[in-house]
């Protein structure tokens, strides 16, 4: 029997699918994880605050070697603060392919005028008009990126 007539459960693609010789799922390098990021302004922070993981969507910018945000005074900036350790994810999907680029780092809150200037003139801009006086800078430790191929 045919796929079509029995279609994956999950519209996922089988193996043994004619339509394209490329796998469901491929690994990106570290450069075409970079460029995905470097077209992003949309992520989520996971931070942990003793046994719990926080995630919190936020805006973002990079210069290709480290990523940037801003945030107002409260929780996130706590978290970090008390343990710098974060995972920044970033995903898009767009016709039949979707991207994940996972990125494990240290927080650094910037308060260098020059550095934070830097920043701006990366573009960085907040979604909404609130109050975002902190800077934070993630310094990547570790990052993976997948490109999959979606089934129809």
């Amino acid at each position: 029997m045919s796929n079509a007539e029995h279609p994956h459960p999950m519209n996922i693609v089988h193996e043994h699918d004619d339509a394209s010789q490329v796998p469901p799922i491929t690994e990106l390098s570290e450069q075409e994880s970079w460029e995905l990021l470097k077209q992003a302004r949309f992520a989520r922070l996971a931070t942990r605050d003793g046994d719990e993981i926080d995630i919190t969507p936020l805006n973002i910018v990079t210069d290709g070697e480290k990523i940037f945000f801003r945030s107002a005074k409260g929780t996130k900036v706590l978290h970090l603060q008390l343990n710098p350790n974060v995972t920044i994810e970033i995903d898009r999907a767009a016709g039949s392919q979707a991207h994940s680029v996972v990125v494990r780092g240290t927080a650094e809150m910037i308060t260098d005028t020059d550095r934070i200037a830097y920043v701006e003139e990366l573009g960085l801009r907040p979604w909404l008009e609130t109050e975002k006086i902190e800077f934070v800078e993630i310094t990547p430790t570790r990052i993976t990126g997948r490109a999959f191929r979606l089934g129809h």
